[in-house]
């Protein structure tokens, strides 16, 4: 693919996410003009989306776009309403584009249909939203305008007045004049505080009075009532605020029974006081892309920068004399600056789980729908951050295991009952960090695979040799293999031989693995662990056998000195509780140090229990601190450690603490064994 591309490519990705945001304001249902400023800005982004197609020379890609920029039309036409079949209908539609848009950028050939599964859907929607016999209504003229005015109304203007007063809302004119200098940025003010009580319909030009100098306009705007208080006004700036248009003017045969947008109170009377505070609306965030290789190149001018502080505080201290605590006390400041620059890059790169699971929800909805398999989805671990292109990599494969889940793994309702199971099946996906690794876990409550059948087609397929003894692991793992399907024949979801060994694929490309499992009539899990490349991470430093070490925080429970030298095997008394106690030397496969008399006691992350915890012996604890983590490929099979951080006395090695509490309690059973 060409690389000049690569910027249109993540504008692209921008948009796509922007939308999935959108689309979750609305299923919210909030109020009618945050309904209207999500449809308009679900509009524009497809209508972007479309001509970014055309740049790349996908037509298939811009007739489909133009396709769902037509539904958003209708919608911020009024011709239909929001709905909750509505909002998943569009939900799919949005990830069918995102899905192809993602193959073509993989090498695969553009569909020609990105919207065949959705063409009864979308045909309804556009049945639905055709104009009655006789054309359809303009009730502009109940305005207060003068005609030249009202001539200058879009068709889109004219669409939502008529639409907004058959509701019942009330029709606003603030005008004002400003100065030349400024009128942009003064409009612009106006704007947003009018936008954000109600729905900003237009901004037209208006007469400027004799007496004054500048240029005026007036914003149109539908809401119950518009308290002039509440505007950003200047000396002279506003003209007046008017009523244009009252909804009990509209003619009784015209209202409709049941109005398109929810029903609000009418204006106030000027005695009742203020309108209630605006809802609340998101805020634009301007977006500046920038090339790969610049921030990788700004992070390794970074870290030259600190190996010179470290070189330089290093010198400091070795140097002899007293004046040596301000210049220590600068260096200090440099350090944290560069880790906190270091940080804001690194967030630059990160992206939450979030973003992901957005994607899943729909594509399940419909599946659910078209199998007829009810199913209860659940998310953990959203908040997660982790690189954006890694994040990129993992859609596809999580949209394949969420296919088989539902394909393979859920039973028919009936079937389910049959079991004694609820009628809708459960999938939840889950995302960790655990010790150097991410993890994800896709665990559902279905059949399980089927092993039995599993062999067979193995030794059918010549991948498994007849007579000998398969174990669940190896028969699992079958299932990776390129080609192999349980299934005679492909459904529309799966058995075509092809999904999950894209997953390994993917997966190891990462330098991940792929680990599956299950039990019969109870479900399967399958768990994505994928090595962490980089990351900031808050450590407790201690040192011990002459190196320093850094334990992460989120699973030290308390630190401790005790009142003699401890040796592995001991008890020591935490909180009243007995906790038995290992050296971390001894962890590490180092000789058993001569006694140590400080001690950290870890626990796994989230551990409910403290039956879990053991106490890891140290030699000095240092102190709290923030550490740039990078994943060090010579310490790929170093058990215990996870990466490590330049410092200014040397390397320091970052603790798996989920691998040191494994090898704690290893050495400690070995103890017992030998006792």
């Amino acid at each position: 693919m060409d690389q000049s591309f690569d910027d249109v490519w993540a504008e692209c990705e921008d948009l796509f996410a922007q939308a999935r945001q959108t689309l979750a304001v609305l299923k919210e249902s909030p109020p009618a003009h945050v309904v209207q400023a999500s449809v308009n800005a679900l509009f524009r982004t497809t209508h972007t989306l479309k001509g970014m197609a055309g740049m790349l020379g996908y037509t298939s890609f811009s007739r489909a776009a133009h396709r769902m920029e037509d539904i958003f039309d209708l919608m911020r036409k009024g011709r239909l309403r929001s709905t909750d079949s509505l909002i998943e209908t569009l939900e799919a539609g949005i990830l069918a584009l995102e899905s192809g848009l993602a193959g073509i950028r993989r090498g695969r050939p553009e569909p020609d249909d990105y919207l065949h599964a959705l063409r009864r859907e979308l045909g309804e929607l556009e049945a639905l939203a055709r104009p009655t016999e006789g054309g359809t209504q303009d009730l502009t003229s109940l305005l207060d305008l003068p005609p030249d005015t009202l001539k200058a109304l879009s068709e889109y203007e004219r669409t939502r007045v008529t639409a907004l007063l058959l509701s019942g809302m009330p029709i606003h004119g603030v005008a004002v004049c400003l100065d030349f200098a400024t009128f942009d940025e003064r409009l612009r003010a106006y704007s947003e505080v009018l936008g954000a009580q109600g729905e900003l319909l237009s901004t037209l030009p208006w007469d400027v009075p004799e007496d004054r100098e500048g240029l005026a306009f007036l914003l149109m705007v539908a809401c119950p009532a518009v308290d002039p208080a509440s505007l950003p006004l200047l000396d002279g700036e506003l003209l007046g605020v008017t009523l244009l248009a009252d909804p009990a003017r509209v003619p009784a045969s015209l209202r409709n029974p049941e109005p398109e947008a929810p029903e609000l109170p009418q204006a106030p009377a000027p005695a009742s006081g203020p309108p209630p505070p605006p809802a609340a609306q998101a805020v634009e965030v301007e977006i500046l892309r920038l090339p790969a290789h610049r921030v990788e190149a700004l992070e390794a001018r970074l870290m030259a920068v600190g190996q010179l502080r470290d070189a330089a505080s290093l010198l400091m201290r070795q140097a002899k004399g007293l004046d040596r605590e301000r210049p220590l006390a600068l260096l200090g400041d440099m350090e944290e600056g560069l880790l906190e620059v270091q940080k804001s890059l690194l967030q630059m790169r990160m992206i939450k789980v979030d973003s992901v699971f957005s994607r899943i929800e729909p594509l399940v909805k419909g599946l659910s729908r078209d199998t007829g398999k009810p199913v209860k989805l659940t998310f953990l671990g959203g908040d997660l951050e982790v690189e954006r292109s890694l994040l990129g990599r993992l859609s596809e494969p999580f949209l394949h295991l969420v296919r088989n889940a539902l394909d393979h793994g859920l039973e028919p309702p009936s079937e389910r009952v049959a079991q004694g199971k609820s009628e809708a099946g459960s999938l939840k996906i889950s995302a960790s960090q655990r010790g150097r690794n991410l993890r994800f876990d896709i665990r559902d409550d279905g059949r399980g695979f089927d092993l039995a059948r599993i062999e067979a087609r193995g030794i059918e397929l010549g991948l498994l040799t007849k007579g000998q003894a398969h174990t669940p692991e190896r028969l699992h793992r079958l299932t990776l293999e390129p080609g192999f399907s349980t299934q005679e024949r492909a459904s529309q979801l799966s058995g075509r031989g092809v999904g999950m060994d894209v997953v390994r694929a993917e997966i190891e490309a990462l330098g991940g693995e792929v680990h599956l499992s299950s039990e019969p009539r109870r479900g399967s899990l399958i768990r994505l662990s994928i090595p962490l490349s980089r990351a900031v991470v808050s450590c407790l430093r201690v040192r011990c056998a002459g190196q320093m070490f850094g334990i992460p925080l989120n699973s030290v429970l308390r630190v401790q000195a005790g009142k003699e030298p401890l040796h592995g095997g001991d008890q020591v008394d935490v909180l009243g509780m007995s906790t038995p106690l290992e050296s971390l030397q001894t962890c590490l496969g180092l000789p058993d140090p001569d006694g140590q008399k400080a001690f950290v006691v870890l626990t796994q992350p989230g551990a409910a229990s403290r039956s879990v915890a053991i106490a890891i012996g140290v030699d000095e604890i240092l102190g709290r601190g923030e550490v740039l983590l990078r994943s060090l490929p010579e310490l790929a099979h170093s058990p215990g450690i996870m990466g490590g951080s330049l410092q200014e006395e040397g390397i320091l090695w970052v603790l798996d603490p989920e691998a040191i509490l494994g090898l704690a309690m290893n050495s400690l059973m070995r103890r017992v064994a030998h006792a």
